[in-house]
């Protein structure tokens, strides 16, 4: 092996093991997000417009990051070191975790529906089914990339 794939290798692993801490801080973002979300009033001043534009984003590049294992701005081999056999089934599995739970969640929110008429409105609804499932989504691969790093 050359210098230089040691070094990716070890660049690889570090960015790995960064992932894995980091999952946890996004789902906390996205969840302190969302309460700042549901504290707020009817959102249509223009720092609720500002926000729930922030929200799209984060949760756009969550999406994203889940989706492709993230990491852009690294080279093409250190993205490829890190996307062993292990981590493709663990992006998998928590990529169905977090499906599950926001069908699950969409499905409860539609049968609240009929016995409380009104109680959320759809932007509400979209905001608590897609959070559910990236919450899931992270912490279930946070979990996984952990004990597989252990």
């Amino acid at each position: 092996m050359r210098v230089s794939d040691t070094s990716l290798a070890e660049r690889a692993d570090r960015l790995n093991r960064r992932r894995a801490r980091m999952l946890p801080v996004l789902a906390l973002f996205l969840l302190i997000q969302q309460s700042a979300f549901f504290g707020a009033g009817d959102g249509m001043r223009s720092v609720d417009m500002v926000r729930n534009g922030a929200w799209v984003v984060l949760t756009g590049v969550i999406l994203a990051a889940l989706l492709t294992g993230g990491f852009w701005f690294h080279s093409r081999d250190v993205r490829r070191l890190m996307e062993d056999d292990v981590t493709q089934a663990n992006r998998a599995s928590a990529l169905a975790l977090g499906f599950g739970l926001a069908m699950a969640t969409a499905i409860a929110l539609f049968a609240l529906e009929a016995f409380a008429p009104g109680s959320a409105s759809a932007r509400e609804v979209i905001h608590i089914v897609v959070s559910v499932g990236l919450v899931a989504a992270l912490l279930r691969f946070a979990l996984l990339e952990r004990r597989a790093l252990a």
